[in-house]
């Protein structure tokens, strides 16, 4: 029985330093270059922004202001209904370098709607999150890195 342990353990050993040598582990990411390091740290924006870019149908262009310091160009590439009280659609959006906006609207049990959403680029090592703060929209930028995994 000692002889069978100590067999058995070796195999194991020797299957688990084989396997660690398989998958290389990148710990020091390479830095991406930033797309959003010319727009300030918080974006407020409209909520008739952020509706205006619902209205927009399938395939269509479509520019739209968010705020003063923000806006939109692009093409909705995709939109989905994802549940009852969930739509979410997508922006390739020319003025960002063909970053992706997804964007949802959440319908509220009282017909009033929530946003969140994001823009990112895989190219770029930043990226915009859409939240309500405060009662008020607000695109904020991040290291992607904090927000994603590769």
């Amino acid at each position: 029985m000692k002889n069978l342990t100590l067999w058995v353990s070796a195999c194991l050993f020797t299957y688990l330093q084989a396997s660690s040598q398989q998958v290389p582990l990148q710990q020091h990411p390479v830095e991406k270059p930033l797309l959003f390091n010319q727009l300030p740290e918080k974006i407020y924006c409209s909520e008739n922004g952020l509706q205006q870019l619902f209205t927009t149908a399938l395939n269509s262009n479509l520019t739209v202001s968010l705020s003063n310091q923000f806006k939109v160009e692009g093409t909705v590439i995709a939109r989905a209904a994802i549940s009852n009280n969930q739509l979410s659609i997508n922006i390739r959006c020319n003025n960002f370098k063909n970053a992706l906006l997804n964007i949802s609207r959440l319908t509220q049990t009282d017909g009033s709607f929530n946003y969140v959403g994001r823009l990112l680029s895989p190219q770029h090592g930043d990226i915009l999150l859409l939240w309500q703060e405060n009662g008020q929209y607000v695109f904020v930028r991040q290291k992607q890195l904090l927000t994603m995994v590769e």
